[in-house]
């Protein structure tokens, strides 16, 4: 069995089940005393040393460090330890060699030692001898001959793993957990943004297994604030008995990749965050023989399913709706309370009271196509004058330091663009025998005087092009860089509107 189990386990997770037992031990004692976990790491020599202070293993019960099955834990207790199989798989699957040193309080020190041999040997019984004595209350194991190696990246990543699987027992003064000396920091995820009338919605209830006593359920979901574009450190995060499971689940049991649900992960759906933390006894928990992951066939699973799945679908099309401006409707509102979902309603899994999502609004391009479908069916040509125009506003709501610069040479282009378009497609203004395009667009002054003069154009938008048609050449031709304003920017745009409008007669 032990053989078998190797695979499953790697620097994290056979890290954490010795924790997991660690930390039992403290909670069984009710967390009165305080508690340092020591885990030192030695990538050059590739050794590790776990050291607790949770209280120590009395002689008659050093037979349950290794035996199958055997614990002095509850299955009914809401502990974190996988009762009587974590911590053996964890140090078999870590280390061929093993050496764990202990002494209760008031007692003699103890020690064990787990080699290749005993694993081959038919008998389960392992010999314990004691030792001098060590500091009271303190469990050390050492491990070498590790059957996996790691290095200073391993270190550091555990570091933050252990940040954020015992954050809710770190918080707590008394627990503490060092990695090669330096202090672990709970890592937590509740990093909620509160946009008016979509602040986070928390449904808590009871799950009542036949035969089984209660399971307390409390899910938590809504926009976050700390996106990680990068990272993507969005959807699920479940905690078992106050311990991370495993965190950013989006697969099709939470609803991602269902249409009709939370639909297919993507940038747009990043700031929806759901946390579910389940509470009860060990047995019931629905996590994996690890704890690395959901058995997301358990019955307990399969009770939370209705209700995490319709806000996770919430938020995550509400997400794409506020998509084109997350800093003004989202990001601001740091502050603010978790409105509370009926728990009657989501204990039943039925249809959720939530805020109707706000009516998702077209992209202003396909607005401003729509408006001028008839001027672009009958001169296909305005379609890139209307896309650019468009493209004057996108550039407008960028993050860019020279947007402005960027916006006032594209409306300038457009301009010419359009009065060049005119010409050639107003024939019967322009008939070709009569006017050499090419001599025409030589000086950008030759083109606006025949146009104005075929056109009703007011003289006052003319002045504007110009004044504006001066800055552009100032960007280009000029030393000095000249600064360009929204207001610059606001003014020819609406100067350009107007001329496309007497030109072709496009709506904006």
């Amino acid at each position: 069995m032990y053989w078998s189990i190797i695979g499953d386990y790697d620097i994290k997770t056979g890290t954490c089940e010795l924790i997991d037992n660690a930390i039992d031990l403290w909670m069984e004692a009710k967390a009165q005393h305080k508690i340092l976990i020591e885990v030192d790491l030695d990538p050059e020599r590739q050794l590790i040393t776990i050291k607790d202070t949770a209280g120590g293993v009395k002689e008659e019960d050093l037979r349950l460090l290794v035996a199958p099955g055997a614990s002095s834990n509850s299955p009914d207790a809401e502990t974190i330890g996988i009762f009587g199989v974590g911590s053996k798989r964890a140090v078999v699957a870590l280390a061929e060699s093993v050496t764990i040193k202990t002494r209760h309080a008031g007692a003699k020190s103890y020690q064990i030692d787990i080699d290749s041999d005993w694993l081959q040997s038919p008998d389960w019984r392992i010999p314990h001898f004691e030792i001098p004595d060590i500091e009271e209350g303190v469990t050390t194991i050492d491990l070498s001959a590790l059957r996996k190696s790691f290095d200073e990246n391993d270190v550091k990543n555990l570091v933050a793993h252990l940040g954020e699987t015992y954050a809710w027992f770190l918080r707590n003064a008394k627990c503490r957990i060092k990695v090669n000396g330096g202090l672990v920091k709970a890592l937590e995820f509740d990093s909620w943004a509160f946009p008016r009338g979509f602040e986070p919605r928390k449904a808590s209830f009871a799950v009542d297994l036949k035969g089984h006593e209660k399971v307390n359920i409390e899910i938590t979901a809504g926009l976050i604030h700390d996106r990680d574009p990068t990272g993507e450190n969005y959807g699920v995060y479940f905690y078992c008995n106050r311990r991370l499971i495993v965190k950013e689940v989006k697969i099709r049991e939470v609803g991602y990749f269902v249409t009709s649900e939370a639909g297919v992960p993507h940038p747009d759906a990043s700031l929806c965050r759901a946390i579910v933390k389940i509470e009860g006894s060990a047995k019931l928990m629905p996590w994996n023989s690890s704890k690395s992951d959901i058995n997301f066939g358990h019955p307990i699973f399969q009770a939370i399913r209705p209700t995490l799945i319709q806000l996770v679908s919430h938020f995550s099309s509400l997400s794409r709706r506020l998509k084109n401006d997350w800093e003004k409707k989202v990001f601001k509102f740091d502050k603010g309370d978790t409105q509370l979902v009926d728990p009657v309603d989501a204990q039943q899994g039925k249809r959720l009271v939530l805020p109707p999502l706000p009516k998702v609004n077209k992209p202003h391009f396909e607005v401003l196509r729509a408006k001028n479908k008839t001027q672009i069916r009958d001169q296909p040509w305005t379609l890139g004058l209307v896309e650019a125009m468009a493209a004057v506003d996108i550039i407008s709501r960028q993050k860019l330091e020279t947007k402005n610069r960027i916006a006032l040479v594209l409306l300038d282009s457009n301009f010419e663009i359009a009065l060049k378009e005119f010409v050639v497609h107003k024939t019967d203004l322009f008939p070709p025998s009569q006017f050499n395009i090419q001599q025409l667009f030589e000086k950008r002054h030759r083109v606006i005087d025949a146009v104005s003069r075929k056109t009703q154009i007011d003289k006052k938008l003319l002045d504007k092009a110009k004044h504006y048609y001066g800055l552009r050449n100032k960007l280009i031709h000029e030393r000095a860089t000249v600064s360009i304003t929204d207001s610059d920017v606001e003014i020819y745009r609406e100067a350009i509107e107007e001329i496309l409008a007497i030109l072709f007669g496009l709506q904006f």
